[in-house]
């Protein structure tokens, strides 16, 4: 069920550590580790050689092994507690590519691995200090593990009290904080040139031919620079520049769309699954649409819907027709609704509800986008399968990924229920509140409402230091992702003074550059890019709306228009009439323009173009020639 966006939606109360389900998983990794302290300590006390002695002792710690030969009097004791430093390091290391990677194998096998290495040294009996310290270790991690929980559960009782007292507080200061309007009906707003030169830095990549990635940044393929990420937000910032802008321009806006989904069945881009899935599944099956995977499913799943409900076109409904195609010739066939089916069942089968990507990680923040796919579609196909979802998606989003001091986490192990502390500054927390707002309204304001005290000082000025100066989508010294993803949060929510703030702080620290027609920012990523095009398309409401009342693409349409010669600023129609307005991309002169969607044989009056009236073909389409210079304006209109 929908909820009142309207409403402030106080914090759940805080009466547990964790969530049932989350508790369920930690007690379950307790018990696990329980058992390897038994048969560790088995081999510790029981055994009378000193290489299993010695391996045991490994087993209670990750190089605990290494203690049995430590001291601090000798050289070779001395490089022992090196040793042992050095194992807890690449322990601790490989937690780090667990999360990174999804290789769950990783912490084990360095655990089980330096207990092996530290039992295969010869150095006869253990010093009889090692199982005083392996075991006064354990005491001590133990005991300040329990403090720290404790002092968390105090603390964030306190702040979660605060808290609502806070948001109950902000009842009336609303009208103040969400200023902007919603676009009213029968909008026409049109693009800045400005703007249709950023957008231009996504068309660029994306008409490429389909194999080519030129423009994309080539990092790695497991975290966030992965290139299905660029693919997935250049997409959607052109999809919600087209049901903004230009819902009358087919052309190379349609073309653009496609080709970015196009894109994602290339196998470079979905060549990671294999090694993830092997390392984390412990499955062989390249097919990353066959699992889990939200961030390959979710992601390309919300890129279909948008571009249905942009283009009015549904292209990818055809089977097969989002095929991926293995090296080895072996074909894995998808279409929207095998998304969604996929979507569907993984919801109902997983524990948290939510979906994991990276094998065994659960991410909030991708499930809303997933969830926001399945939202759009039901009002697109006029079904109801995400209504069957809604109600235990947002309990368990709210009982399982709501920290204790009102934050969802950024991810969380399905395996183990251990949660990363949020980090990343103001954008992780921000950018839940743009999908959340097409999913459950109140929870997108609340969340909101709890990070802007952050943004802002005491004196109200706006703290930049607030964002966090890594980018996400390149991992280079910039804060321009951050300030976009906020930016992009504020234009759906309504919140000018963030969005200003933020815009006006992206362009302070990473100027615009005009090359060659096209817009973009030095050091900042592609991702960040498209996530800045999503932002201009912006405005209050908007993602929402495209997601749950798709706007209806009808009438007369700009279809054939050589890119990027001729540059669309505006284009919106109704069943008689086609209002437009364009640009010369290269240079002023006569271009030609393909019309379709007009009504077969009937006349139309022009304005804009060399001849006052055309006659549409048996298919409803015609051509005509407009001379561009400057802003051009293109009104066409059926004759009685």
């Amino acid at each position: 069920m929908d909820s009142d966006p309207d409403n402030i939606t106080l914090l759940p109360p805080y009466h547990r550590l964790l969530g049932p389900v989350t508790q369920a998983k930690i007690v379950r990794l307790a018990l696990v580790y329980l058992a390897l302290l038994a048969f560790g300590s088995a081999l510790l006390f029981l055994s009378h050689q000193h290489n299993l002695q010695i391996f045991g002792l490994g087993m209670l710690l990750p190089g605990g092994g290494f203690l049995a030969h430590a001291d601090a009097g000798t050289p070779g004791g001395i490089a022992h507690f090196a040793a042992a430093l050095g194992a807890l390091g690449l322990f601790g290391l490989s937690i780090v590519i667990w999360f990174a990677t999804g290789n769950i194998l990783a912490p084990p096998l360095v655990w089980l691995g330096t207990a092996l290495w530290a039992a295969s040294m010869r150095h006869g009996a253990m010093h009889s200090s090692a199982i005083k310290i392996v075991y006064g270790t354990l005491s001590l991690a133990l005991l300040t593990t329990a403090v720290a929980m404790l002092a968390w559960f105090v603390l964030a009782r306190r702040q979660r009290q605060r808290d609502n007292a806070y948001l109950a507080g902000q009842t009336d200061r609303l009208d103040g904080i969400f200023t902007a309007t919603a676009a009213p009906p029968g909008d026409q707003p049109e693009m800045s040139l400005a703007d249709l030169q950023r957008l231009r830095f996504a068309l660029d990549r994306a008409l490429q031919p389909i194999e080519q990635f030129n423009g994309f940044e080539k990092l790695d393929q497991f975290q966030t620079a992965a290139t299905r990420y660029q693919l997935n937000f250049l997409a959607y910032g052109v999809a919600l520049t087209q049901a903004r802008f230009l819902p009358a321009c087919a052309g190379y806006m349609h073309a653009a769309q496609i080709a970015l989904l196009d894109k994602q069945v290339q196998h470079p881009v979905w060549k990671y699954w294999w090694l993830e899935n092997l390392w984390g599944n412990l499955r062989w099956n390249p097919d990353p649409l066959a699992r889990e995977n939200i961030m390959y499913t979710g992601f390309v799943a919300l890129q279909m819907a948008l571009f249905q409900a942009s283009t009015g076109r549904s292209d990818f409904a055809e089977a097969g027709r989002f095929t991926l195609v293995h090296p080895s010739g072996k074909r894995y066939a998808h279409h929207t609704q095998s998304l969604l089916a996929r979507l569907e069942h993984e919801y109902s089968v997983s524990a948290f509800y939510l979906i994991a990507c990276e094998p065994n990680w659960v991410y909030p923040l991708c499930n809303t986008i997933g969830a926001s796919a399945m939202r759009a579609f039901d009002a697109q196909y006029q079904d109801s399968k995400w209504a069957g979802h809604a109600d235990a998606f947002r309990h368990h989003l709210e009982a399982e990924f709501l920290d204790g001091f009102g934050r969802y986490v950024p991810c969380r192990s399905a395996r183990t229920g251990l949660a990363l502390p949020a980090i990343g500054g103001a954008m992780p927390l921000a950018m839940p509140c743009f999908f959340l707002n097409a999913l459950a309204p109140d929870l997108a304001r609340r969340q909101w409402l709890l990070l802007r005290r952050q943004l802002f000082d005491r004196q109200g000025r706006f703290r930049r230091r607030a964002f966090w100066p890594i980018d996400t989508g390149n991992y280079g010294f910039s804060r321009a992702s951050a300030y976009a993803a906020t930016a992009l949060a504020a234009a759906e929510l309504g919140d000018t003074e963030v969005y200003a703030a933020c815009m006006q702080a992206l362009e302070e620290e990473c100027p615009s550059v005009l090359k060659g027609g096209v817009i973009h920012r030095h050091h900042a990523s592609v991702w960040a890019h498209g996530v800045e095009i999503m932002a201009r398309a912006g405005v209050r409401d908007g993602f929402r709306t495209v997601i749950i009342a798709p706007p209806a693409v009808r009438g007369p349409r700009l279809a054939d228009l050589k890119y990027p010669d001729i540059l669309v600023a505006s284009a919106h129609a109704d069943e008689s009439s086609l209002r437009a307005v364009l640009y010369a991309g290269l240079k002023d002169g006569v271009h030609a323009v393909g019309l379709a969607g007009l009504q077969p044989h009937r006349s139309y009056q022009v304005c804009g173009a060399m001849l006052p009236t055309l006659k549409a073909d048996a298919e409803g389409t015609a051509r005509l020639d407009v001379v561009l210079a400057e802003r051009s304006t293109l009104h066409i209109q059926l004759l009685q």
